[in-house]
């Protein structure tokens, strides 16, 4: 007896020298505020997480540093374990992508839409494991080891008062457990697992139309700045004949020095606003990379969506597109689904108040043995079963029920709310989106206009300076003005199709196969 009462005081000993010799976790934040992290190398977690600086090392370190005269470098040293990230779409360098060939790309290289497939597959677990509550669990269990035990007994028959009882017991067992009836709270934890897969996968859909929209948006911003570059080019190419004009008017004797020297000028920043068109067209170029989630050094041929004819004006009234949109918007529907899921919590929280019934059963085998007060060894190996029935009835919980109760009901309470912001949400975003593409269209249409009109009067003030009739100065005006005139029709261009994509996004209608085709 008294040999195991030395075991047990001497396991509880070693396991409070080992607690108290358990490094502490500030050791792994850095020592200082304002001196460099450096994480430990060659080293175990557990050496890593016991070696700490020693005072002295803080005192070299910082001594080093004021010596030097120089900032700390916080920078991280490379690790080996991360791998260069490698683009593993496929790309044909020698195809020319349309913007759908450039969704789909987006779609099987963009990590945010393969998160939010891995967290509708997790939506899914999780409601495989609400409806595995149904069936019965079973476990096997092997219970062992030694037991010494004193016991109470009458003095009459043994004058100490006392007997001990050494066991020896190995017990391996089959349980089964299985809860036959619960007043619906598992029904209704099984519906709240359904609704959240539900919107889980509607989240699914909302990242990829957001997707979509985004690679769209970064495309018709590239096919603008491409349009502006045509534009550049063709101003240079305006500059360089209005240059040749107006030196064939100089060695004619018509023209003068300074109209001359005035259209060299105009070439020269002509050139420069071609370079600067380049730049921000290879900027919008990343830009929509960026949005494909596709490396930046990778080449891609892109078509342009020059050509398109557009509409005068929107086909149908807002209130149809705001109809659609709370119809099938995914924000919507996945507000719905978690108001839908709010209310089954309700449902298993009240459920809780009641009682539930389950069934219980054991199948083991005992194989042991036992001694009493040091006497002769009795042993034993036999089956034993039980089958039982357990109706349990909570009686006092400390209020963990009706807190839960009162969180669900709040959750419901916020659901509601959820919902209707996104309602609200949508509406105005439709009708912003609506508004703008109105706008855009009829931009677009006066741009038309201008360009035409532009085109007509660079012409004739041009041919005009050429033959001697005109100024030179209107033939420079109306040179800028064609110019501005383009890049203005170049930018409606591209707003009417982004706005139009924005008013399919906005009423959840936008898919990569008519992304090109959605009509304003």
């Amino acid at each position: 007896m008294k040999h195991n009462l030395l075991l047990g005081l001497a396991g509880i000993l070693a396991c409070s020298v080992l607690a108290a010799c358990y490094p502490s976790v500030a050791d792994l934040a850095p020592a200082t505020p304002d001196k460099p992290w450096r994480p430990a190398e060659d080293k175990s977690l557990l050496e890593a997480m016991t070696s700490t600086p020693s005072q002295d090392d803080h005192a070299v370190s910082k001594n080093a540093d004021t010596q030097s005269g120089t900032a700390p470098k916080f920078d991280l040293p490379s690790d080996s374990a991360l791998p260069y990230k490698h683009d593993e779409v496929p790309v044909d360098s020698g195809h020319i992508y349309s913007l759908p060939e450039l969704i789909d790309l987006a779609e099987r290289s963009n990590p945010d839409t393969r998160i939010a497939w891995e967290q509708s597959r997790q939506a899914a677990f999780g409601v495989g494991l609400a409806q595995a509550t149904y069936l019965p669990q079973l476990t096997g269990e092997i219970l062992g080891g030694q037991e010494h035990t004193p016991l109470p007994i009458p003095k009459s028959l043994v004058s100490r008062g006392y007997f001990t009882a050494d066991t020896d017991e190995i017990l391996p067992s089959l349980v089964i457990k299985w809860l036959l009836f619960d007043f619906g709270k598992r029904d209704a934890e099984v519906e709240a697992a359904k609704q959240a897969s539900f919107a889980a996968n509607i989240a699914f859909t909302g990242a990829h139309q957001k997707l979509i929209f985004e690679v769209s948006k970064a495309y018709f911003a590239l096919d603008a700045e491409r349009a502006q570059l045509h534009v550049a080019e063709d101003a240079v190419k305006s500059a360089k004949i209005l240059v040749d004009a107006a030196d064939a008017k100089k060695k004619s004797g018509l023209g003068t020095v300074t109209d001359d020297v005035v259209s060299q000028q105009r070439e020269a920043k002509a050139r420069f606003e071609l370079e600067h068109a380049k730049a921000v067209d290879n900027d919008a170029y990343h830009s929509l990379l960026e949005a494909m989630g596709l490396t930046p050094t990778l080449k891609l041929r892109i078509a342009d969506s020059a050509g398109r004819t557009l509409p005068k004006s929107l086909a149908e009234d807002v209130d149809t597109y705001i109809h659609r949109a709370l119809s099938k918007r995914p924000d919507i529907l996945a507000a719905l689904a978690k108001l839908r899921a709010s209310e089954a919590d309700i449902s298993g929280a009240k459920a809780s108040y009641y009682p539930t019934l389950g069934f219980e059963g054991i199948v083991n085998q005992n194989i042991g043995s036992a001694s009493v007060d040091g006497g002769p060894t009795y042993r034993v190996n036999e089956p034993a079963t039980a089958i039982l029935l357990k109706l349990s009835l909570p009686l006092y919980d400390g209020g963990t029920r009706e807190n839960m109760l009162g969180i669900a009901r709040s959750k419901n309470a916020a659901a509601k709310e959820e919902l209707s912001k996104a309602q609200d949400s949508a509406i105005r975003q439709v009708a912003r989106a609506y508004d703008t593409v109105k706008s855009a269209l009829a931009e677009y249409n006066a741009a038309l206009a201008l360009v035409k009109a532009s085109n007509t009067a660079y012409s004739a003030s041009f041919d005009s300076y050429r033959n001697g009739v005109g100024t030179f100065t209107t033939a420079v005006t109306a040179e800028t003005e064609k110019a501005q005139a383009q890049s203005a029709q170049a930018n409606a261009y591209a707003s009417v199709l982004t706005a139009a994509a924005a008013l399919a996004f906005s009423t959840g209608e936008l898919t990569s196969t008519d992304a090109l085709n959605n009509q304003p």
